[in-house]
């Protein structure tokens, strides 16, 4: 199995684990100069983990919290109610381990150049917190003349990560770096600051303590639920979606609803009908028969043994993309691509489903 684009995954050592809060681990890995161009990430991006579980092979992507002030590549893991491999990860990872590990892949980045004056505004919640510290530490780094405004929404103090780095990089941007905690759990004393990351809430602070209208850029992580409530509060407050950058970190009871009904739905209109699908990875093709009302390609490929690229297979990190070359495909769900990619034919092979007689997908054209 493989999630990048090369399609291979690289042993390397953790070299620390420290604890980010009860719930949540910082991993380090120690990357060996022969690695080291590989592994040169972009602040925001994600690694894909491989571990082998109870006899099981998983695999699964987590962002990158290291910037760029900081000479390491670095993971923070929170555990989830019924989850494999994060949970693995909280109670078995220790220095000296190995870790089978793939290139750095995502598009979550702002890209900081020394040159550029921009106001960021970052909006997190919970673990999403993750890509954003990367982003944020990288920015105040190589972007001297640039600010950063974060809105940061948890249960309560004991559940914010990266507590510690983010007072860290405050003090030492007092006038660049501008942080807002708000608990929903927790009394903070002014009722501004207690809630969810709401409309309603950026509204309110939209008018009491800072002006949306004012950031050059927006850059939103979290649950699907927060950012389609931000994303509409922005677009309402007349900010374009061309300075609104999202990168979703857990699918919501909404989106498990849509995968149903667009399951049914398929049960109904294409019971029975088998598509032939064409796959194309590193120059080679190979054709299979795949239900239409059966499983997604991504699955039909890899029980067929073919080594393909993937990660989450939730449709929110990207990683199993491909250009659909003939044919129609079945979405469930497309958060991990932007509406110009699919636009320009890309598809999330974990969510397709074939329709017709004939498809075509290749993944040497991402």
């Amino acid at each position: 199995m493989s999630a990048s684009s090369s399609g291979s995954f690289h042993t390397l050592k953790i070299s620390d684990v420290r604890p980010e809060t009860d719930q949540a681990v910082r991993i380090v890995f120690a990357v060996p100069q022969q690695l080291e161009e590989v592994f040169r990430f972009r602040s925001g991006q994600y690694l894909t983990v491989q571990a082998v579980i109870n006899g099981v092979s998983c695999q699964r992507a987590y962002s990158i919290c290291s910037g760029h002030d900081q000479k390491q590549l670095a993971i923070a893991v929170k555990r989830v109610s019924g989850g494999v491999f994060s949970n693995w990860l909280n109670d078995h990872a220790r220095a000296g381990m190995s870790a089978e590990v793939a290139a750095p892949q995502g598009e979550f980045c702002a890209d900081p150049e020394p040159q550029r004056k921009r106001r960021y505004c970052f909006i997190a919640s919970g673990s999403g917190i993750t890509p954003v510290v990367s982003n944020i530490a990288s920015i105040l780094h190589v972007e001297p003349a640039s600010e950063v405004t974060l809105l940061y929404g948890n249960q309560r103090l004991g559940t914010m990560m990266f507590r510690e780095r983010l007072a860290f990089l405050k003090n030492a941007h007092l006038s660049r770096f501008h942080w807002v905690n708000l608990f929903s759990r927790e009394d903070q004393g002014a009722d501004i600051l207690t809630g969810r990351l709401t409309n309603r809430k950026g509204a309110d602070l939209n008018r009491r303590l800072i002006d949306l209208r004012s950031f050059d850029h927006f850059l939103i992580c979290g649950p699907e639920s927060m950012i389609s409530e931000v994303s509409r509060g922005l677009r309402q407050f007349g900010i374009q979606d061309d300075r609104v950058y999202v990168e979703l970190f857990a699918a919501s009871a909404e989106d498990a609803r849509q995968m149903l009904q667009r399951r049914q739905a398929r049960a109904v209109a294409h019971a029975g009908k088998m598509s032939r699908v064409t796959i194309i990875r590193d120059g080679r093709s190979t054709t299979l028969d795949v239900a239409a009302d059966g499983e997604n390609i991504l699955d039909a490929g890899l029980a067929a043994g073919l080594d393909l690229p993937y990660s989450c297979k939730g449709g929110v990190c990207s990683t199993c993309k491909a250009r659909l070359m003939q044919g129609e495909v079945d979405m469930d769900l497309v958060h991990g691509l932007a509406a110009g990619e699919r636009e320009n034919g890309l598809v999330l092979t974990c969510q397709a489903h074939p329709l017709g007689p004939e498809v075509m997908i290749d993944f040497d054209r991402r």
